[in-house]
């Protein structure tokens, strides 16, 4: 992990030699050995911290590493802040300034230009001596053998991996709440497929993947089915060559010590041979128990023949890539988490070994205990091996000491069980650097809180955790993809084919905060301050926050959750932005604010504008009604979310061009506004507009969501200037005129080429589609069509022309009948009718070919065809969120 803390600051000081280069003249020396010596020392990071664990000396050698690495971002951000501000030596004595800032040395006349840099050769050269220190250190520690030893430290994990393994959760005894899941893996295994087929069991750490397994393979309806069964523990650390060997032991055991020992000596490609000899003509069941990569199958999958008798393969793993990359025919099981009964039984079966049946009215526990308990098994959140330990744990306590065993539930529970630890642990440290960072970062987020995507995606940019290009929030979801592919996140929300909100686990939580802690990464506010935290979020205590002496935190992220009923005063918010002059992200996520006069709002103005590192800006409970105080200043700035109101949108001054880094405009806005320069703008919602919008494409050269509400009785806005916006992929546009007919020609969205998906809403009852719509938006994937008052003609003929349409939501329509000709809609895919006054859909042969889901709230007739169409859940507030 501290990898990527060195990795970030080495990219920090990359970007200050080229920003800064005018102001580093004289030190660009200095500030060039520092990052060099960075990545020189970040060669050896990666094996160091994989040897970290029980190593004292070398857990020290990196927490050093780290404290350098903060220590160098701090002079970094501090030596832009002094530069922005353009501070002199005047506010101080001379003697003093000298003796504070500069190095002397002969070179009199260096030393006056050196005066200019506030200190930062100083502090630089302090770095270097202790960076020197560090780099010496790495002989006594022995870092450079640390191959060595991680090759050793791999042989013994193989040698522990062919013992039992032993999980708290394995006995089968405990086997509760998935017989559903077994009935289904049982019955995918027995089918009368007869090429050899795998089932792959995945999940989350300590879900019950391997107990699955386990009660298959001990089902002798099963394994009578079979000439050879085996069951192997592949693990994370393994060699191809002991794989081997031990699946071949496991079919069949060595019957002479001299075929032992000939099994010993054998290289990989005899090993391959003589497994497909040994299961020759012969059919076999074969589980791999939890599988970390493709590469342990690939080589696997050549030594098991297809002898096409219906032979079969179990695979457990908790990453998906495993689970659905296999190169065969692969039935892919995604292990649920137990249900709130099923968790309960769990528990009960386990504190009490007597208990055989767990009801509403014969739960096995004491009733002055039963709240007590049934709050900390919902805190497992149906996690069997959580639940299970829990279980274990608490049978052995006394009834007095649950209440200490509730305050800190997963402390015990990791103190109780090692195992806990190591499973959770064992996902984190498989993470590439890139992912651990933002893995971590989730640790801020409260106990079941629902992590909106397109936020989180915002705020890893905004940390630097992704690099800043043109894709970056792509990137970022592909890394929550991945994180959930990991089994460490679970999908909340999922609209098609991506993920709208998420979860994490509150053990993996827990994990994540403890983590955070040993490295400085972040806290969760508990009334106590970690003095060297970067991090700092909290949803209770703010008042409590603001009484304390944090004047000298280093933090560079100050999030506020709203739980409770706590509000803040303007001042000591314009208080914290004072002190904490070096943040990067301020999201007050729905604090309300107490306010009394209008100068508070310009003194918290004036504060914030101060805030020159801050890129990521939400305050969407609070209305500043002038922004021009510090809107200018925030040249970092990339997203900027404030309060929403339609009937009084936020008036943007013309400082706002000045904030060129910006990519997500978010809001209520009133048009006109300057734009130009905004060309980093990927975002814009919404846009209010009484009259025209007319500006010149280019200032928005990388807009790709716009949203416009167009209000009063104007019929002079057009479309022109939005429709040679070559970057825009997403269009909402919503027409509020109820004394005209109008509505803006739609012909200029021809031009966006890009134009994917488009939302109209209007009220006007007489309001048409153009005829020709199928030739200027021959891209557009998904429309959503909702007018406020009911339409009496079917848009059907229209639409379904549409080449490239696959998602089509049709609201507020009163016709007889929708129809569909031969060969209309060829992709689409997904149709929703809502609020809608029609009696039937009419589909004529060859119409929708692809439809693969249908939601219908009117009560439609439908075809007969149609009715095996699957019904797809549909959340209206989710409608306009990005389906590709």
């Amino acid at each position: 992990m501290v990898d990527a803390v060195v990795s970030f600051v080495v990219q920090r000081l990359g970007e200050l030699l080229v920003e800064q280069v005018i102001f580093l003249q004289g030190v660009k020396d200095e500030v060039q050995w520092l990052r060099n010596k960075l990545e020189y020392i970040l060669c050896f990071l990666k094996d160091a911290e994989e040897k970290q664990d029980g190593d004292h000396l070398i857990k020290k050698w990196i927490s050093d590493i780290r404290d350098v690495a903060y220590d160098a971002e701090d002079i970094i951000d501090n030596f832009i802040l002094e530069v922005a501000e353009g501070r002199t030596p005047k506010k101080m004595g001379l003697r003093a300034w000298f003796e504070k800032y500069l190095c002397i040395c002969s070179k009199q006349g260096s030393l006056v230009k050196q005066a200019t840099l506030y200190g930062i050769r100083t502090k630089i050269n302090s770095l270097k001596n202790r960076l020197e220190e560090i780099q010496s250190n790495q002989e006594v520690f022995k870092i450079g053998r640390i191959g060595d030893a991680r090759e050793e430290l791999a042989r013994m994990k193989g040698r522990l991996n062919q013992l039992p393994r032993e999980r708290p959760y394995e006995d089968n005894a405990f086997v509760v709440g998935f017989k559903n899941d077994v009935d289904l893996l049982m019955s995918k295994l027995v089918n009368k497929e007869p090429h050899r087929r795998v089932v792959s069991i995945m999940g989350m750490g300590g879900l019950g993947k391997t107990t699955i397994a386990r009660k298959l393979y001990n089902t002798s309806s099963l394994t009578e089915q079979f000439d050879f069964n085996a069951w192997v523990s592949v693990s994370k650390d393994y060699s191809i060559q002991d794989l081997l060997q031990r699946t071949i032991k496991s079919f069949k055991k060595p019957t002479t010590e001299e075929e032992f020992k000939m099994l010993e000596k054998m290289k990989e490609e005899d090993l391959e041979s003589y497994l497909r000899d040994l299961l020759k003509e012969h059919r076999y069941l074969v589980v791999f128990d939890d599988v970390w990569d493709v590469k342990a199958w690939k080589s696997l999958r050549r030594a098991l023949p297809d002898n096409k008798n219906g032979s079969r393969v179990i695979i457990t793993t908790r990453l998906k890539v495993v689970a659905e990359h296999l190169n065969e025919k692969t039935y892919v099981h995604e292990l649920p988490f137990l249900g709130e009964v099923e968790s309960w039984e769990l528990f009960c079966k386990k504190v009490l070994s007597n208990c055989n049946e767990v009801d509403d009215e014969n739960s096995c526990i004491p009733q002055d205990l039963e709240s007590m308990a049934r709050e900390m098994v919902r805190k497992c959140h149906g996690l069997p091996l959580a639940i299970i330990v829990l279980g274990g744990l608490l049978s052995r306590k006394d009834h007095e000491e649950w209440p200490k065993v509730q305050k800190h539930m997963w402390r015990h529970v990791r103190e109780d069980n090692t195992d806990v630890q190591h499973i959770l642990a064992l996902s984190f440290h498989d993470l590439p650097h890139h992912l651990k960072s933002c893995f971590l970062y989730l640790g801020l987020f409260p106990e079941d809180f629902e992590i909106d995507a397109n936020k989180l995606y915002k705020l890893w940019v905004a940390e630097g955790f992704i690099k800043l290009n043109e894709e970056s929030e792509e990137m970022a979801a592909e890394y929550l993809k991945e994180l959930c592919d990991r089994s460490l996140l679970q999908v909340a929300k999922k609209k098609w084919r991506r993920i709208i909100s998420c979860r994490i686990h509150d053990s993996l939580r827990d994990f994540a905060i403890e983590k955070s802690k040993e490295l400085n990464f972040l806290q969760f506010f508990d009334g106590e301050l970690v003095p060297n935290s970067r991090r700092l979020a909290f949803h209770c205590g703010i008042q409590r926050f603001v009484s304390l002496d944090y004047s000298n935190l280093r933090l560079r992220t100050f999030h506020h959750f709203v739980l409770v009923n706590e509000s803040v005063e303007i001042d000591q918010l314009t208080l914290i932005c004072k002190k904490l002059r070096l943040l990067r992200v301020l999201s007050l996520w729905d604090l309300p604010f107490n306010f009394s006069q209008g100068r508070e709002q310009n003194r918290l103005a004036k504060a914030m504008g101060k805030l020159i590192h801050l890129r990521y800006l939400g305050l969407n409970r609070i209305q500043i009604d002038d922004l021009s105080p510090f809107i200018g200043n925030l040249q970092a700035l990339q997203t900027l979310e404030l309060k929403g109101d339609y009937d009084n949108p936020i008036l943007l001054p013309d400082e706002i061009r000045k904030a060129k880094h910006l990519r997500h405009l978010l809001g209520v806005f009133k048009w006109p506004f300057r734009v130009d320069s905004l060309t980093n703008l990927r975002t814009l919602t919404y846009v209010v507009v009484e009259d025209q919008m007319e500006f010149d494409p280019m200032n928005l050269i990388n807009l790709r969501e716009l949203v416009v509400l167009i209000v009063g009785q104007s019929n002079r806005f057009t479309l022109d200037s939005i429709g040679r916006l070559r970057s825009l992929q997403s269009f909402g546009l919503t027409v509020f005129d109820a004394g005209s007919p109008w509505f803006p020609p739609l012909q200029p969205l021809s031009h966006c080429q890009h134009l994917l998906q488009m939302r109209l809403l209007n009220n006007r009852p007489q309001w048409k589609l153009p005829t020709e719509l199928h030739k200027f938006l021959q891209n557009l994937k998904f429309l959503d069509l909702s007018p406020l008052e009911l339409i009496t003609e079917d848009p059907m003929p229209i639409l379904e022309k549409l080449p490239q349409l696959t998602i089509l939501q049709l609201l507020n329509y009163r016709v007889n009948k929708f129809v569909c000709t031969a060969g209309g809609f060829p992709q689409l895919k997904f149709l929703h009718i809502g609020l809608c006054d029609v009696e039937e859909l009419q589909v004529e042969e060859g119409g929708m070919p692809n439809l693969e889901g249908l939601t219908d709230d009117c009560s439609v007739r439908i075809p007969e065809r149609l009715r095996s169409i699957p019904v797809i859940p549909w959340s209206r507030e989710l409608i306009f969120e990005w389906a590709y």
